[in-house]
Parts: structure tokens; sequence; C-alpha cells
């Protein structure tokens, strides 16, 4: 028999069009099924008895039940509080916001060959000229999300309509991630909490099956002797680096941080970390966090 419920989880798998795009809180029938299809993976997250749902499906009755979103955005804290739950304190809006901007990511450093978030034209313009590694750029939306809010750019400058797609990304999200379109050989992710107080708890690192957009399938841990010496040093340095942008602009809560190794021309295997910050949960948090004690209710 299941436990009595204790919380109540929205699962707004569709965040990150609000982050992108402010006041979006009407998602498309397409985008309504995949969220109810990824919350049957979440591979643990949810524990058994607590109650959840996604965009669409019909409002719980909760009261009593703590109020927990699968990103704290505005809209979720308004279904929640619809539902009678205790909603918890949040990270301000701007401060969610900034968390998963990728200049956070780019703050916490670059990893690969020529790699550069632009704020301007100019500097956007200046790293293409560098020339990529691979002889293809890809160049990222700040809120871009499942392999989508990308470009990719042969050569050394962008033709009108690529050119279009930088003005308005600039204008509108403050920036574009440029790197070099490499050959991934396999993705990580390292999972994490970090506390209202800044106090912060770390996970076992992932090994994640990804498709060929880079949307998420599956995650498992990873053996303990899987990464090679360097790698291991590359974490110790990307893990403070991320705690302390988090704690910048003002997030606490649960977050998860991506990494890949590629292959370059030469055949060597390189590795790439961070490749993004997620602040929110993600589709194998449960599964790094497992054994993991955090203090969900007082987040």
């Amino acid at each position: 028999m299941d436990p009595a419920p204790r919380r109540v989880w929205f699962l707004n798998l569709d965040a990150d069009e609000e982050l992108r795009h402010p006041g979006a809180v009407n998602p498309s029938a397409a985008m309504v099924d995949r969220c109810a299809q990824l919350a049957t993976r979440l591979e643990g997250l949810v524990p058994p008895g607590d109650v959840w749902f996604t965009p669409g499906m019909s409002l719980p009755v909760a009261r009593g039940l703590t109020g927990l979103a699968w990103s704290p955005t505005p809209h979720a804290l308004r279904t929640l509080a619809k539902t009678g739950a205790r909603v918890l304190d949040a990270p301000a809006w701007e401060a969610l916001r900034a968390a998963n901007h990728r200049s956070l990511s780019a703050g916490v450093g670059q990893s690969l060959p020529g790699a550069v978030f632009a704020r301007s034209r100019a500097e956007l313009d200046a790293a293409l000229r560098a020339g990529a590694c691979s002889g293809v750029w890809l160049l990222k939306r700040p809120w871009s999300y499942r392999g989508g809010g990308r470009l990719r750019v042969r050569g050394t400058s962008l033709d009108a309509s690529g050119a279009r797609w930088v003005e308005a990304t600039l204008a509108r999200e403050g920036g574009v991630q440029v790197e070099p379109e490499v050959a991934r050989v396999e993705d990580h992710g390292l999972h994490g909490f970090l506390s209202r107080e800044g106090e912060v708890t770390w996970g076992a690192l992932t090994v994640q099956e990804v498709d060929a957009f880079g949307a998420w399938v599956r995650s498992k841990r990873a053996d303990e002797s899987l990464l090679r010496d360097d790698e291991r040093a590359r974490w110790e340095l990307v893990k403070p680096r991320v705690v302390a942008g988090l704690r910048a602009v003002g997030y606490h809560g649960p977050f998860g941080v991506d990494a890949f190794r590629w292959r370059g021309d030469d055949g060597g295997v390189r590795y790439c970390a961070p490749c993004e910050v997620n602040a929110r949960y993600s589709m194998g948090w449960a599964v790094g966090m497992a054994g993991r004690r955090v203090d969900l209710d007082g987040a």
C-alpha cells in the first residue's frame, strides 16, 4: 500500500517556454501530450503515494499537502496555489531566469575550442571568423532546450537568414552561445540541490542516453571508475563555480549540470564540462540524487 501523500507535484515540463516567453502559459496540444508522456518516465522523482499532475490535466485537491513544481515559474506557483497546497518560498522570477540563462553556464567556463557567449553582433562575428575546429558552428539561444533554438553555421560568416536569426535572438534574449559542433561520444549529468541557506548537496554522476537531437531518453548511475583523471579534475573546478553562479543570482533549489565526451578530428576523446546548467529538476535528477538527504519541503 502506498503511503499517504505528503506532496503534490506540478510537473510543468514546458517551463522553458515560460522562461523564454514570460507569460506563456497556454501550451499546445502537442506539448501537453509530451509533458504527460515524459512525466511517466521520471525515474523516481515523485515518491510513491504523492500526487502529481502535468499541464492540461485537471487540478487535484491538495489541501494540507506541500506543493512542488518541476520549475517554480509564476504560472506553476499560481497553479499549485489553486490546488490548496502549501506553496513553498521560491526564487524570484528574475533569479530563476538568470539561473537558466546560458550566460551562467558560460561564466562557469567554456570547454570547447573557440566557444564564447556573444552579447553583441561584433563579438559573434569575431568568434565565427576564428573558424570552428570542426568546420561547423552551433549557435544556441540562451533559453533553448530539447535540442531546439539552434542554428548551424558553416564557414566563418552568416548568411542573410542567419543574420536575422542572430539579431532577433540578441535583441530578445541578450546573447548567443557560439560553439563548434562536435561529435559527442557520451553524455553525462551531475545533479545537486542548493538550500535557501546556500548549502549544497551533490549527487552521483550519471550517464545520459540522448536521441539524435540531444533530447534525454534515460539516465543511469555512472560506474565510479568511469571518469579519467583529467575529467575528474575538471569536475572539481566546475562544481564550486556552478554553486557560486547560482548563489550570485539568488537561486535555490534543484539543479543539474550536463557534460559530454567528444571526439576530435584526430580521434582523441576530450571532455566538455559544463555543457549547460539547468536550474530545476531534470529527467535524471532522482537517479543521481538517490540516497542523498535533501529537505525538499524546506526549499
